[in-house]
């Protein structure tokens, strides 16, 4: 801790007075600089803690530069709740209350804090009352911020991007990530050869220390930009490692091409029991344009346990669009409800939301919003979603999908194997091979219901058909499916409608495709007709049919969903853009009605993006 501040540059001081007075509600030049005359500071390196969850404290920090983290652990449970920025606050509650510390704050990066205590704050009340006023209005907004839904990710200011691949061009690669983010002249990129320039015939150890002439000038360029791309070396120097301890988030460039192996660098800075920064690291896997399927993701993931992944084609821009809206906390998420025959309206929504210019970067769904998730995923496009999804419902070689029905039904109605080789044909026909769940260039995620624990299953690794399958095994109907033990049934039994989990990867906004209704279906009858009258009545055409009831299999489908329906009603309010196709009766196994729901789910959505304001869809693009 400092008495004073080592201020080496104006903007620095002026950044305090700017968040004292802000925050204190005065100008009164006297009051600010006895609040600043009576402030201590503190710089903590990355990974270092600020104070602890249940420590006594009373006093409020004021961050001058880098970004905390704020955790909380109840247990062997550890949630993140948020991140604190450049000139924002810690502590207002503790100030008020005098209670323990709520959470733990740890630095993600390289950072400096301004602390300042009770007394000096009382002091200053005593002379301005309406000090405590403002304060309390910080503190009631805070919380007010933590309560709404949909609170935005945080997204990070200073990006490091280290390249882990011998031949991969970063500096290329930061250029390309500015260029296609909305506002490039609002990013800077520091490279190794700007550092050189900077330091000149400066030399030592000391240009690389806290307040030293990197420091300096890489925080002068900070304040100036509203973000900045540290783009870093392959090996481990000193400009690196400086990379490393300022960055809020690390982007580890590869080439899908090479050894999924740790490379030197990741293992001198950022493995062993004290990496040079806890900084959130997404690995950033770069495949040719040519590339028809990404494989074999899992060797690299094994390697980097805690690390999050994307793939992409540098030469393609709706890649390069894509990375940048993940990065920059603007991501588009699209989750897909189960719903049987239903879930053809999703390749309809799709397709109006594709001619709207607007591109989804994540993508979950449940039962039959799993397999039309899972077509989207791989990359195609509208018309490719169609055909795929058409093909494996409609022109199957074998006739109707789900009639391959169990002469002896020991463990289901159906036998499945339709359905499952309609399903690894259609990834094959995408990829080329049989593929696993973190190869699909879309970030996808599907809801199984878990047999044997009695919950809900976020199925993320592992066999992608396989995942599918699971999640559309409709209890009875369908065969279960086995994963490390476990046995799987389609997951409208618990999630329907995956918006939580959508928001829990941190996009910026979330479109919902809802199946469901508000209205229920009532039937006209005192009880159920014989089996010789249903026979009968099956025989009519469909529109003098007395006797609209639901098939055996319609039935056990719309069971699972039951428990479950109510959560996904709710679910709705957090969705940002919701879509609630207004499809024509049909069946839950109606797969014949294929054209008639895509056409109808399109027109819906369509029509509702074409009353929509220019600047209401300019948020999703």
């Amino acid at each position: 801790m400092r008495a004073a501040p080592d201020f080496a540059d104006q903007p620095s001081r002026q950044l305090l007075q700017t968040i004292l007075g802000n925050h204190f509600a005065t100008d009164d030049a006297g009051i600010l600089a006895a609040i600043e005359a009576g402030t201590h500071y503190i710089d903590l390196s990355s990974g270092e803690t600020l104070f602890r969850q249940g420590d006594p404290g009373d006093d409020v920090y004021f961050v001058l530069s880098g970004r905390l983290r704020a955790i909380v652990m109840n247990g062997n449970d550890r949630k993140v709740l948020g991140e604190i920025r450049r000139g924002e606050t810690i502590g207002e509650l503790a100030l008020f209350t005098g209670e323990p510390r709520s959470a733990s704050i740890i630095a993600m990066r390289d950072s400096s804090v301004a602390k300042v205590s009770r007394s000096v704050v009382e002091a200053a009340i005593s002379k301005v009352p309406q000090i405590a006023l403002s304060m309390t209005r910080l503190v009631i907004e805070r919380f007010r911020r933590a309560e709404r839904a949909g609170t935005p990710p945080a997204v990070p200011v200073n990006v490091c991007v280290l390249p882990i691949s011998a031949g991969v061009d970063a500096a290329r690669f930061a250029a390309a990530l500015r260029t296609a983010q909305p506002d490039p002249t609002k990013i800077a990129i520091i490279t190794p050869a700007d550092i050189a320039a900077q330091l000149g015939n400066q030399t030592g150890a000391d240009v690389w220390k806290r307040y030293g002439a990197v420091d300096r000038h890489v925080n002068g360029v900070e304040a100036d930009n509203g973000a900045l791309y540290l783009v870093a070396e392959h090996t481990d120097t000193e400009w690196t490692r400086f990379c490393l301890r300022h960055a809020d988030e690390v982007l580890l460039l590869a080439d899908a091409a090479a050894t999924p192996d740790l490379s030197a660098v990741e293992r001198d800075c950022l493995h062993g029991t004290t990496p040079i920064s806890i900084a959130n690291r997404t690995l950033v896997l770069q495949h040719d344009a040519a590339t028809k399927s990404p494989s074999g993701t899992a060797r690299w993931l094994a390697q980097r346990p805690a690390t999050r992944h994307f793939h992409i084609r540098p030469a393609l821009d709706a890649d390069m669009r894509r990375i940048a809206r993940i990065i920059s906390g603007r991501a588009i998420g699209l989750v897909l409800a189960g719903g049987g025959a239903k879930g053809f309206a999703h390749v309809g929504v799709v397709k109006a939301i594709e001619e709207a210019g607007i591109e989804a970067d994540f993508i979950g769904g449940t039962s039959i919003g799993a397999i039309m998730g899972m077509v989207m995923a791989l990359g195609l496009d509208a018309s490719g979603v169609r055909t795929a999804v058409h093909k494996a419902f409609v022109a199957h070689p074998k006739g109707n999908i789900t009639g391959d029905y169990n002469f002896l039904p020991l463990v289901s109605l159906i036998r499945g194997r339709r359905s499952h080789d309609a399903i690894s044909a259609a990834v094959f026909d995408a990829a080329a091979s049989h593929i696993d769940m973190e190869d699909t260039w879309k970030t996808f995620f599907v809801i199984a219901s878990n047999y044997s624990t009695g919950g809900e299953a976020v199925l993320t690794h592992g066999s992608l058909a396989r995942n599918v399958i699971a999640s559309y095994a409709i209890p009875g109907a369908l065969p279960p499916v086995f994963i490390d033990g476990h046995m799987m049934f389609d997951g409208g039994t618990f999630n329907n409608f995956p918006v939580d989990v959508m928001a829990e990867l941190g996009v910026g906004k979330i479109i919902g495709i809802d199946l469901s209704t508000d209205h229920g279906r009532t039937f006209e009858l005192a009880s159920v007709p014989g089996t010789m009258a249903l026979l009968r009545d099956k025989f009519r055409p469909r529109k003098k049919r007395r006797y609209r009831l639901p098939s055996v299999f319609e039935t056990m489908l719309a069971s699972s969903f039951i428990t479950s329906a109510s959560k996904q009603k709710s679910m709705r309010k957090h969705v940002h853009l919701l879509f609630q196709p207004q499809i024509p009766r049909t069946g839950l196994l109606e797969w014949k009605r294929f054209d008639q729901i895509v056409e109808a789910s399109y027109v819906h959505a369509r029509d509702m993006l074409v009353a929509m304001d220019e600047d209401a869809k300019r948020v999703f693009r």
